[in-house]
């Protein structure tokens, strides 16, 4: 294949589908499977644990629809992408319909790794950090209501008024089954925000040097090996690399992306290409060497 050919494969890969039925089948099943664990764990019919792992494993999974709604890769038009955001956050975040994730969100892309620009910077800074992972999407809030000059088309009283939504729900819920607003919301909820933190922010960025306006091609990993059962469960993000280049391509063609312009990455983003198990660029295997 010629360069004009990969180039214009890749051009075809960025071009955002008109409804992305991968990111649409998780966002159903993820939704599903948390109503079911709504509906057979309070009767007796699955036992606590299996329902918290279920809303768990569920509320992990979300990140990727909302994920690629906030990025417009999950459908063509804007309002179809806004729903799909909206769907995917309501469950775990009800105080907002994804707007200040997806400004903070592209915060992170501009200032990738860089410690006083990035949101998602902190989690970083020390293993004592590991602990407020699973409250992620409230440093966002904090971050923002203490400064929120950073998002300038974010008005207060938009977020407050969706806070005071939030808080009615909360409330509302907790008065219903305060045990079961425990186990099968707050918990789980902070079990698969720690999760995505882990797998999204924390993992592909590692060791968190490779500043985007200093470099984009080191800002993220390649974890190349095991793809098999890596993948679906890192939900793609071993390919983070490609998704820092290009944010607009979904993230089923990760893959494909990577493969049509292959010599070109190796030969700029090499040292950001790591083994299944490494942590980060300075264990390398050799495997993942070429």
């Amino acid at each position: 294949m010629s360069n004009a050919d990969k180039n214009h494969e890749l051009g075809r890969l960025k071009v955002s589908p008109p409804v992305a039925w991968p990111t649409l089948m998780i966002l159903v099943t993820a939704l599903a499977a948390i109503a079911l664990t709504w509906a057979l764990t309070p009767t007796g019919i699955w036992p606590l644990w299996l329902g918290m792992l279920v809303n768990s494993i569920a509320g992990y999974a979300l990140f990727t629809p909302a994920h690629e709604a906030i990025h417009r890769a999950a459908a063509q038009k804007p309002e179809h992408n806004d729903f799909i955001l909206a769907a995917a956050t309501f469950v775990a975040v009800p105080f907002g319909k994804g707007k200040l994730f997806r400004l903070l969100h592209m915060r992170h892309h501009r200032f990738a790794n860089d410690p006083d620009n990035d949101p998602d910077h902190w989690m970083a800074s020390s293993l004592w950090t590991m602990p407020l992972w699973g409250l992620w999407p409230y440093f966002y809030l904090y971050k923002f209501l203490r400064n929120p000059s950073l998002l300038p088309n974010v008005q207060v009283r938009e977020v407050l008024r969706e806070i005071l939504v939030a808080a009615v729900i909360f409330a509302a819920l907790t008065a219903w089954s305060p045990f079961y607003m425990l186990t099968l919301w707050l918990i789980p909820t902070y079990f698969a925000f720690f999760l995505m933190c882990l797998v999204f922010m924390v993992l592909p960025h590692y060791p968190h040097t490779g500043r985007q306006d200093e470099n984009p091609n080191t800002t993220a990993l390649m974890r190349m090996g095991q793809e098999w059962w890596l993948t679906p469960v890192l939900m793609y993000q071993n390919y983070h690399l490609i998704h820092h280049l290009y944010p607009t391509i979904p993230f089923y063609r990760y893959g494909r992306a990577w493969k049509a312009r292959e010599a070109w990455h190796r030969e700029h983003s090499g040292s950001m290409i790591i083994g299944p198990f490494d942590l980060g660029p300075q264990n390398r295997g050799e495997s993942a060497g070429a």
